[in-house]
């Protein structure tokens, strides 16, 4: 994969395949630490402990309709935040959800770009419409100073009433609405 944007989509598909709800996205990027931390939790089917192990092994998948029995995006995610001097972890319970959190040392030379984290949460929102999104995004400056964006469509839903989520204008709107949230906090050099 070549971003974490891609990445997160891998966990909200994995989320939504264990009949989450509610998937909470969160992402601190925290220069005074020189962390970046992302965390996806859900309210979904939960795993057990085996399950939780063995999806961090490249040559295991609960997808049975693939013909290839192999499953990267949990090991590869985990790969790159140790590489990047960070962590991987899963905490999970059966029939509450699953927590998934990847921290990164930020200015790590091998730490792959955000990507596009509109388009991710977008694309989850208009294919899974039956499931609510959260996204909050923070960033902490080299001075300390705090800056946070949230999105939820929970609140989105409220104010829709009986307009879909995927009517043309409200897709435009969510789109610029978190466009223009995440690069207001910040927006990453190419």
């Amino acid at each position: 994969m070549q971003d974490i944007s891609l990445h997160l989509l891998d966990i909200i598909e994995n989320s939504v395949r264990a009949d989450a709800e509610l998937v909470e996205i969160g992402i601190l990027i925290d220069e005074v630490k020189n962390l970046l931390d992302i965390r996806v939790k859900d309210d979904g089917k939960g795993m057990d402990e085996d399950t939780i192990n063995s999806s961090q092994n490249p040559f295991y998948t609960t997808k049975a309709e693939r013909k290839k029995k192999v499953g990267l995006g949990i090991p590869l995610f985990k790969q790159n935040a140790e590489q990047c001097n960070g962590s991987f972890k899963i905490t999970s319970k059966q029939n509450e959800g699953t927590e998934i959190i990847a921290q990164f040392q930020f200015d790590h030379i091998d730490r792959m770009p955000l990507g596009n984290i509109a388009d991710t949460v977008l694309t989850s929102i208009l294919g899974h419409p039956e499931t609510d999104f959260a996204l909050n995004y923070e960033r902490i400056n080299n001075e300390g100073k705090m800056e946070v964006f949230d999105f939820n469509t929970k609140e989105v839903r409220k104010e829709l009433g009986d307009v879909p989520m995927n009517y043309p204008e409200v897709t435009s709107f969510i789109s610029g609405f978190l466009t223009n949230g995440i690069n207001n906090i910040y927006m990453e050099e190419i």
